[in-house]
């Protein structure tokens, strides 16, 4: 995952502590910090006006160790650091856990699980349409369908609950209309889709915020998820040249993803403006 800063010092400070006892190693480039754990990356970008979408829920998820998560939170707070305390609605998340907000603005979410060679847990990734987003995390990018969210009766009574301050639900997973009924908020889950990409997922999730969009023609930025393949770049150019990722046909692009090769990286982005890349294994294409 590639993130945007404002300052690395002061963003350093906090994610050293974030991944303490992890094992990984920082690298310094000109303008970023790349921190290595295993075969994942945590990149913080410098940017002037960093891009966090952090009012929309955007977050990163980080495998802090099992038990260490209620300390650490209390130390980060006393540094200076807003926590808050929500669960999400995959089935791995109905705990409560901490959220952290960096001195960018980008929101940590601490798991309480052992890193291993997991350093990464998952990426909240905010859209507008969550049909289009379904296509393209699914079946264009290859995701796993770990669950669906917000289409059942269950989930309406979920978020009546949040809006009763008796579920401690993430803001972003839930959302409140005003009906032209009975003219009172009416509360109502977010749709989310969860989609596993190896030993770490994606959840996806239908924000009620414009959110907004750097323009079409740039296929590279920040912040950026990043997702590995066994596949070569010619592999997965070819591949990415013909896959569909649109839920209607009728598209003024004819569905494709268009992308921007680097090397062994392939650069793009969803419907939504959120850039990926894609980590190309350094190889020969097949014949």
């Amino acid at each position: 995952m590639a993130l945007e800063v404002g300052d690395l010092a002061s963003a350093r400070a906090l994610y050293d502590e974030v991944f303490r006892g992890a094992g990984g190693q920082w690298e310094k480039t000109t303008k970023s910090l790349i921190y290595r754990r295993g075969a994942q990356r945590v990149e913080l970008v410098s940017s002037r006006r960093p891009r966090t979408n952090a009012d929309a829920g955007q977050h990163v998820a980080f495998r802090v160790g099992a038990g260490r998560v209620s300390a650490l939170a209390e130390s980060l707070s006393k540094a200076g650091h807003e926590v808050n305390w929500w669960r999400e609605d995959h089935p791995a998340e109905q705990e409560m856990t901490a959220y952290v907000t960096d001195p960018s603005g980008n929101i940590v979410q601490l798991v309480g699980a052992d890193p291993t060679d997991v350093l990464v847990d998952h990426v909240g990734v905010p859209v507008e349409n969550i049909e289009d987003a379904e296509v393209f995390y699914l079946q264009g990018l290859g995701g796993n369908l770990d669950g669906y969210f917000g289409w059942t009766t269950e989930h309406v009574m979920q978020s009546r609950a949040w809006a009763a301050g008796d579920d401690p639900c993430a803001p972003w997973t839930r959302s409140a209309y005003v009906s032209f009924r009975t003219h009172k908020p009416t509360p109502s889950p977010a749709a989310q889709i969860f989609a596993g990409f190896g030993p770490s997922y994606v959840a996806v999730y239908l924000t009620g915020k414009r959110l907004p969009e750097p323009p079409e023609e740039n296929l590279r930025g920040t912040p950026r998820l990043i997702l590995q393949t066994p596949a070569s770049a010619d592999e997965a150019s070819s591949y990415l040249a013909g896959v569909r990722v649109s839920a209607v046909r009728l598209t003024y692009d004819g569905g494709q993803i268009p992308f921007e090769r680097d090397g062994a990286d392939l650069f793009f982005r969803d419907r939504s403006g959120h850039f990926v890349q894609l980590a190309c294994a350094n190889k020969e294409a097949k014949p």
